[in-house]
């Protein structure tokens, strides 16, 4: 019944975001229908063998797209990039540790509801780390989901060039050797990471091991 409800639920928000042509509309989509589930009180419950798979194959996802050539462009510019990431953290530990002291949310929960970085990884580490996960993951998604949406709105109503968007192909021919190496780290990410016990590790593993095999031809 619930993965029912959080089915109904995913349609009816991608639905409206991909007739609006806003970018990433299914995983948009998929975080807000998430969230209202969990408004409503819903609750979805996944094994842990499927739910690690599942945090390799966005690693994976996360990884392709950070291609060994892009740490050059941050070298040349590491200055600017340094001093934006520092701040970025240096703000969200401050928020956070004042959230905390003033007993807005209970234990750590502020601290890395509010942290920068990726919010699964946030989620996942939380978990770990024995904060309430669903405070904290409703902060990190509410944070992704209204910043993708303020920067896609931009984007498309204040005239900025999007350039010419690519048609989705749903079923696309998979070229078999790289197929095989992302089922291989994504296997090897989990088995790893349950092994060395390292906080969020189904998901970092993967990303790490998926980046340095962009030299290798790729995902």
């Amino acid at each position: 019944m619930q993965w029912t409800m959080l089915g109904v639920l995913t349609v009816a928000v991608v639905c409206p975001l991909t007739m609006l042509h806003l970018p990433a509309a299914l995983l948009m989509g998929a975080i807000g229908a998430g969230i209202l589930q969990a408004l409503l009180e819903g609750s979805v419950r996944v094994a842990p063998l499927p739910f690690a798979l599942a945090q390799g194959i966005v690693g994976c996802m996360i990884g392709r797209g950070l291609r060994p050539s892009i740490l050059h462009e941050v070298a040349r510019n590491w200055p600017l990039f340094l001093g934006g990431v520092l701040f970025a953290i240096v703000a969200g530990i401050v928020l956070g540790w004042m959230l905390m002291r003033l007993r807005v949310l209970p234990g750590t929960t502020a601290l890395w509801g509010i942290s920068p970085g990726a919010a699964t990884a946030m989620v996942l580490m939380a978990d770990a780390f024995g904060a309430d996960s669903r405070l904290v993951g409703f902060m990190q998604y509410m944070r992704v989901l209204c910043v993708a949406l303020t920067a896609s709105l931009v984007a498309r109503w204040w005239g900025v060039d999007m350039g010419h968007r690519p048609p989705v192909i749903w079923f696309p021919p998979l070229p078999v050797p790289q197929f095989a190496v992302t089922l291989g780290l994504i296997g090897g990410g989990v088995v790893l990471a349950r092994r060395l016990a390292v906080p969020a590790g189904a998901l970092l593993l993967p990303l790490a091991l998926g980046v340095a095999a962009q030299d290798g031809g790729g995902l």
